[in-house]
């Protein structure tokens, strides 16, 4: 039967046959790592079955979804960072470690302690021990203190609140993830065009349970600032702290404890646009690992020019005596941020769409192509979904349209109207729309006449039950005729 493969290279040969995976390079790394290696041994042999799975808090999308997922995400290239929203078992994160390396920063966030605990035992088995996961839900990401990824995968459906954590994105970034679009959820590529610009396509139609949202903290009076944890992986803390607190707040992981508010406009300084959702706080940040030697090659040019400069420039003055090489590799160099040493971005103004004639809300998903395959993912270890499934589509390797040019769209409103620090969606069409303003067309209501698509499985059953009742009402007339007879 189509879909229940006895082992991890059919399981392959089916993704690519069906063109859910069309690159050899992305065949090549599901064929390297096992997906029944992610499976518990008494969870049931269907660990290769084209199907998402759920044993208790573990839960492994579909092959078909990851394939597709991977796709969208290429190219990935050595040394690039990835982070993934709900990492589950940690089997996509072994997959695109395949490309990245073990030097690149690979990064998980899932929810449920024994989850997390699962991914670390099955990721180090295989010998990728530097792929990180983290205990913790996303909207208690602290996004100010977090580094930046050049690829991000969300595995279960954000919504408009969402979008603050395209800031998580390096410019020339790809997150692929679902979102909820009224009654229904499109599964998207969002790629940075600059620090304000986010250029987004529609992939297709899917089904995905929803990120968990954290439960609001109810206001408290001030309080007294408390001191902020400080990480051998982030930069020196701008304030005085004693030696005995750094001491004690230096961790070894990727993560550390934050203690800023998020959504409640207090995240951004400055006037800038509150981050986050209101009333969740902030509790933990993914920082980049300390520079060494070994990984300076993923370091951008400026901090390895910076680096040369400390270690082979020397004192101009005759006698004046430079710091040892060991000094800077070893208690320097390690504490430097990877932008640190970037040319400030020009500023880009933020733009708006010009006025339209049809209404900027209504997305109209494509049309589905012929062979399309309609399915349906539980897509990580949160709470299930009600949500009706529909057409699920494989992209090609790049936007079915270039994104659109700053200087092709007319704009009317600028940077100031909004702040600097506005982030903005640009859509083909060319219109544009102001992350965290009223107003976002994904939470605009559907057309009263809007037909849901019908899942695929559910007119299957439909079918069969139709079948049924022929074959039933055909066998009590062969009786009824064969009782006449007698």
């Amino acid at each position: 039967m189509r879909g229940l493969n006895g082992s991890n290279d059919a399981m392959v040969d089916e993704l690519a046959e069906s063109l859910a995976l069309r690159s050899s390079e992305c065949i090549s790394a599901f064929k390297a790592v096992d997906r029944g290696h992610f499976w518990p041994s008494n969870g049931g042999d269907l660990a290769y079955a084209d199907m998402p799975l759920r044993h208790g808090r573990l839960h492994l999308s579909a092959p078909h979804i990851y394939a597709k997922a991977l796709e969208s995400l290429m190219p990935l290239e050595p040394g690039m960072s990835f982070l993934n929203i709900g990492s589950g078992t940690g089997y996509f994160n072994c997959i695109v470690s395949e490309f990245t390396g073990r030097y690149a920063a690979n990064h998980g966030v899932e929810i449920w302690p024994e989850t997390v605990a699962h991914a670390r035992e099955r990721s180090a088995l295989l010998g990728k021990k530097t792929i990180e996961f983290t205990l913790g839900n996303v909207y208690q990401l602290n996004v100010n203190d977090t580094m930046r990824y050049d690829r991000i995968y969300v595995g279960a459906c954000a919504n408009s609140r969402s979008k603050y954590l395209y800031r998580l994105l390096e410019v020339g970034g790809i997150l692929i993830g679902p979102f909820q679009v009224g009654h229904s959820q499109q599964l998207r590529r969002v790629i940075r065009q600059t620090e304000t610009q986010f250029f987004v396509e529609v992939l297709g139609s899917v089904q995905f349970a929803c990120l968990v949202e954290p439960p609001q903290s109810a206001p408290r009076a001030q309080e007294a600032p408390v001191a902020r944890a400080v990480s051998i992986f982030s930069p020196p803390p701008r304030t005085a702290e004693s030696e005995d607190q750094q001491t004690s707040s230096v961790q070894s992981g990727a993560t550390t404890p934050a203690t800023e508010a998020s959504g409640d406009g207090t995240s951004a300084s400055g006037g800038q646009q509150p981050i986050g959702l209101p009333g969740v706080p902030f509790t933990f940040s993914l920082l980049e690992r300390p520079w060494t030697p070994e990984r300076c090659w993923l370091y951008p040019a400026s901090f390895k020019q910076a680096v040369a400069t400390g270690l082979l420039c020397r004192p101009k003055a005759r006698g004046a005596v430079g710091l040892p090489a060991e000094i800077w590799v070893r208690h320097i160099i390690p504490w430097c941020s990877r932008r640190w040493f970037e040319a400030p971005p020009r500023p880009t103004p933020s733009l708006l769409p010009a006025a339209m004639d049809e209404e900027p809300s209504k997305l109209q998903l494509p049309p589905a192509e012929d062979g399309e395959d309609l399915s349906e993912d539980g897509a990580s270890t949160r709470a299930p979904s009600s949500r009706p499934s529909s057409t699920q589509t494989t992209p090609d390797r790049g936007p079915s349209q270039p994104p659109v040019a700053m200087d092709s769209v007319p704009a009317e409103t600028s940077a100031r109207d909004f702040g600097e620090d506005t982030l903005f969606e640009v859509w083909g069409n060319g219109q544009r729309h102001a992350i965290g303003a009223e107003g976002d067309p994904d939470d605009a209501e559907p057309e009263r006449d809007h037909r849901m698509a019908v899942p695929l499985r559910v007119l299957q059953l439909l079918a069969e039950e139709a079948r049924s009742r022929r074959q039933r009402r055909q066998r009590e007339e062969d009786d009824a005729d064969y009782d006449d007879d007698d």
